[in-house]
C-alpha cells in the first residue's frame, strides 16, 4: 500500500478484501489503517501475487501459530488465486509491534518459496 497524503487517497492492493476474509475465517481480528471511503484499490498488470501490508502487534501474534502469516499467504494464493505458491512471484511488506515497543519489519519480493522461507525465519525471530 502507498499514500498519496496531499490527496488523502490511500491506495490498496485490490486483493485486500479477498485477503481480510480468508484472516477473518481463520478467527483473526483485522483493522484497516484507513476508513473505506479513504481507499484506492490498485490492480497491478502482472503475474506477480501483491499481499497487502500487515501490520501485528505481538500480543495479538503471541496468540497466533509459528508460520502462522507464510501459511495465511499460502492459503490465499491456493484459495482465492488458485495458484501454486511454488510459480508465484511474491510481494510482502509486515511489520510487528514488540511488547517492548520496537518494530521488526519485513519486506521481501521474489519467488514464493524462498520469499516464504525467510517470511518464517522473520516470524521466529520477531517472537523472540
Amino acid at each position: 500500500m502507498s499514500d498519496d497524503r496531499a490527496s488523502g487517497e490511500h491506495r490498496y492492493p485490490a486483493s485486500t478484501s479477498d485477503f481480510v476474509k480468508l484472516l477473518r475465517e481463520d478467527g483473526i481480528q483485522v483493522e484497516y489503517e484507513h476508513e473505506k471511503s479513504q481507499w484506492t484499490l490498485v490492480e497491478y498488470k502482472s503475474f506477480d501475487v501483491w499481499v497487502p501490508i500487515l501490520d501485528l502487534s505481538l500480543n495479538v501474534a503471541a496468540n497466533i501459530p509459528a508460520n502462522i502469516i507464510a501459511t495465511m499467504i499460502m492459503n490465499y494464493v491456493k484459495k482465492v488465486l488458485r495458484r501454486d505458491v511454488k510459480n508465484a512471484n511474491l510481494h510482502v511488506n509486515v511489520s510487528i509491534r514488540k511488547k517492548n515497543g520496537t518494530v521488526a519489519k519485513f519486506e521481501a519480493s521474489g519467488p514464493g518459496p524462498e520469499v516464504l522461507e525467510a517470511l518464517k525465519v522473520f516470524e521466529h525471530d520477531a517472537r523472540e
